[in-house]
């Protein structure tokens, strides 16, 4: 099979590690309305859902307007920024696939500071385009932010992947007729839905055998 000639990535959990900034936060915040939720239940819930979907929940059971969960959130998150760090292999593999050809894009759910933190980290540079949430899209599953890419920059699908952690990362991509790849270190609670084209433990898996085309992907 032809290797791949575009990847569209995820960032948290997939090039960002940034999920002890991301729980830090929502603890923070949930301590904030009167919760005792602790990290490793928020870390399930975000993993396996989303912030969106954590901070709805704490809104129901607490009885907090959701807008303004939000706003405390994104206060304490944005404080926290600097604590971002690189996901193992992820400056390696975006270097490998775009000297063997590859095209790189991102489609995230993050906002304003994606651009911050991905020249602090000096990533910026390897993407055509940046989609965050604040373009409008539908959020993920969904896959309108994946299809806008591919409309765009006639991107064939067969040969496109959208790469991330969780099953809506999976769910979003099959949306759009792309490739998913799940990234799944062996620590992560996530539970693949089985509709995965692959799964890979590290990032320098997808780099691996470039010059070949590399592994071959599911055909379906």
């Amino acid at each position: 099979m032809k290797k791949l000639e575009a990847l569209i990535w995820d960032l948290d959990g997939t090039l960002f590690d940034s999920y002890g900034s991301i729980v830090t936060s929502l603890l923070e915040t949930a301590e904030a309305c009167g919760a005792a939720d602790s990290g490793e239940s928020i870390l399930k819930a975000v993993k396996r859902g989303s912030v969106s979907g954590y901070l709805r929940a704490l809104s129901e059971k607490q009885g907090w307007d959701y807008e303004t969960l939000y706003r405390m959130y994104r206060q304490v998150s944005h404080a926290r920024m600097g604590e971002i760090t690189l996901i193992p292999g992820a400056v390696e593999t975006l270097r490998a696939l775009r000297d063997a050809g590859a095209r790189h894009f991102v489609y995230t759910h993050r906002g304003g500071s994606t651009f911050p933190i991905l020249r602090r980290l000096g990533l910026e540079g390897f993407f055509e385009e940046i989609v965050t949430f604040e373009k409008g899209f539908a959020p993920k599953p969904s896959g309108e932010g994946v299809a806008y890419l591919l409309e765009k920059y006639a991107l064939n699908p067969a040969l496109t992947a959208y790469v991330g952690d969780r099953a809506l990362d999976v769910l979003c991509a099959r949306d759009a007729g792309v490739q998913a790849i799940l990234f799944l270190p062996e620590d992560s609670c996530v539970i693949p839905t089985g509709k995965e084209h692959r799964i890979i433990r590290k990032l320098t898996e997808l780099a691996e055998n470039t010059e070949d085309g590399g592994r071959p992907f599911r055909k379906d």
